[in-house]
């Protein structure tokens, strides 16, 4: 594949699902804010990681793009204020406290939503998607920004591994840095970058960096949690979209 075709699958995937990327402000006990993101999996259902908000107080849902402030503006009337973006629905969590994975329903429905990949565990090859182009997005923060930034960064998929401890679910590495503010953010991944409207997917959501002995987030690996637990903590809590159901009769 040609440079040129690899910066047209990046730019084309950035441009269709920016505006489904949200950022999660929270606080804890201590506190402590913090901020972590989320993305639109259709029916105005959000995925996030389940330690975004698990035990945490809620203090504020946004986009960092035009097109929500659009909608926001389009649901009210010219004397009232722009509503606040809220959560209608959940936040609900797997039912396996050990997934870091939960997911609810916002107060905006944006235009786009990301279709959630179909490589489920029992079918996944150890290198199956390995050097596969990569896309994540979320809202690391910057530091002297008045404001939450959507960053976006392009790499590979770099393995495939099972963990030792936690969730029995894979978890992929990616070649991007890892960053806090990525957590609960989408990856997608391009099945095939010389087909740009058939071959793009979530690879799954950021759920962590793997570090040792306490190290910085930055020096760890970037590592990503598959979709089948992402399908499984929808249809436990009756949220899965129709646009994600899968159609058995197409096989």
């Amino acid at each position: 594949m040609s440079l040129d075709n690899y910066k047209y699958w990046t730019r084309h995937a950035f441009s269709m699902y920016r505006n489904s990327v949200a950022y999660i402000v929270t606080s804890g006990s201590d506190q402590d804010e913090s901020i972590g993101s989320a993305f639109h999996v259709g029916d105005g259902v959000f995925i996030t990681a389940r330690h975004v908000v698990e035990n945490r107080t809620l203090l504020k849902v946004g986009f960092d793009d035009d097109s929500i402030l659009y909608l926001l503006m389009d649901a009210t009337s010219s004397n009232s204020r722009l509503p606040e973006v809220r959560i209608t629905t959940g936040p609900f969590f797997h039912l396996d406290p050990e997934v870091d994975v939960a997911c609810f329903q916002l107060s905006v429905t944006p235009t786009s939503f990301i279709p959630l990949g179909g490589h489920f565990d029992d079918f996944l090859g150890q290198y199956e998607l390995v050097l596969n182009r990569t896309l994540v997005m979320g809202y690391p923060p910057i530091p002297l920004s008045n404001r939450p930034v959507l960053f976006a960064s392009t790499g590979e998929i770099n393995a495939l591994v099972d963990l030792y401890s936690g969730t029995k679910h894979p978890h992929f590495i990616i070649s991007c840095m890892a960053r806090g503010g990525f957590s609960g953010g989408p990856v997608i991944v391009a099945y095939n970058e010389d087909n740009i409207d058939g071959g793009t997917a979530l690879l799954g959501v950021v759920t962590q960096s793997l570090v040792k002995n306490g190290d910085d987030v930055e020096n760890g690996y970037f590592a990503v949690l598959t979709v089948e637990p992402i399908f499984d903590c929808l249809e436990q809590h009756n949220l899965l979209p129709k646009c994600q159901k899968f159609d058995s009769s197409t096989l």
